[in-house]
């Protein structure tokens, strides 16, 4: 059974919601099921973000528990939160270490660096557009 991360976008139906709640808790949830966060978006209607993970059980299971009461879209997802924070970090070596951990070919973390060593050496915004579009067209 393969584990997946996923990102639901839940809107209940208002009319339903005591009927929700009422099926959300009957019964044993899948033992592969995992929430992560489970967040509800600012204003109205009432709207859920939920970060979970699963493999097929609980993906059925979701669909069911969530789906059936309202509008519900999910998507597989991969985590890649640690290689964001490197770059809001500026640190190029804990980049590439995150790409080797993830089983990334040599040459692609080389290229990957070289881009990303571009934009961080670069003196404004447009010098930086320049280099992406110069290495991208390197191709």
């Amino acid at each position: 059974m393969t584990t997946r991360l996923h990102h639901s976008h839940f809107q209940p139906d208002p009319d339903r919601l005591g009927e929700w709640i009422a099926c959300l808790w009957q019964g044993p949830a899948p033992a592969d099921l995992v929430v992560r966060g489970w967040y509800y978006l600012e204003g109205g209607p009432r709207r859920m973000i939920l970060i979970w993970e699963g493999g097929d059980e609980a993906e059925v299971y979701m669909a069911r528990a969530l789906g059936g009461f309202g509008e519900l879209t999910t998507h597989v997802v991969e985590d890649a939160t640690l290689g964001m924070a490197h770059a809001f970090a500026r640190d190029l070596d804990a980049f590439g270490d995150w790409m080797r951990a993830r089983g990334a070919a040599p040459e692609m973390i080389a290229r990957q660096l070289d881009l990303r060593r571009r934009g961080k050496t670069a003196v404004s915004q447009e010098a930086a557009l320049a280099e992406g579009k110069a290495w991208q067209e390197e191709g």
